[in-house]
């Protein structure tokens, strides 16, 4: 049912959260994931439009970009590093655990990020 895919989604995340997957991630990417879990995922208002097949995939993803862009948007310029790069990544990490993928060894390009920006990001507190 969709409440029941809802659940393990919300696992999914929880998981994340946790450290209890393998997908490497800096301190302001976990704190976009938390607010998304903790604001978007859990509440009862996106539970009652899952139930009634109000909300897609693709909507989920949507509610997770807008956020991140509006914390991407406030980072500080890094040097060789886009914010449309620290975005892409943000979103296919997002992709891997709504999918509940735990290897990202296969889109490293587009994970990678060099120990330089993960650190300036990682010192980033933004919240929404």
């Amino acid at each position: 049912t969709r409440i029941q895919q809802l659940q393990v989604l919300k696992e999914r995340f929880q998981a994340f959260l946790n450290g209890e997957t393998q997908i490497v991630a800096d301190e302001a990417f976990c704190n976009a994931v938390r607010s998304y879990y903790e604001v978007f995922l859990k509440s009862d208002r996106v539970a009652r439009m899952v139930h009634s097949g109000g909300c897609s995939a693709s909507d989920f993803r949507d509610v997770f970009k807008k956020n991140i862009e509006k914390r991407v948007r406030s980072l500080p310029e890094i040097d060789g590093l886009s914010k449309e790069t620290v975005l892409s990544s943000w979103l296919a990490k997002y992709d891997a655990i709504y999918r509940g993928e735990e290897d990202l060894c296969k889109q490293p390009n587009r994970m990678a990020l060099s120990a330089k920006s993960l650190q300036l990001l990682s010192t980033t507190h933004i919240s929404l």
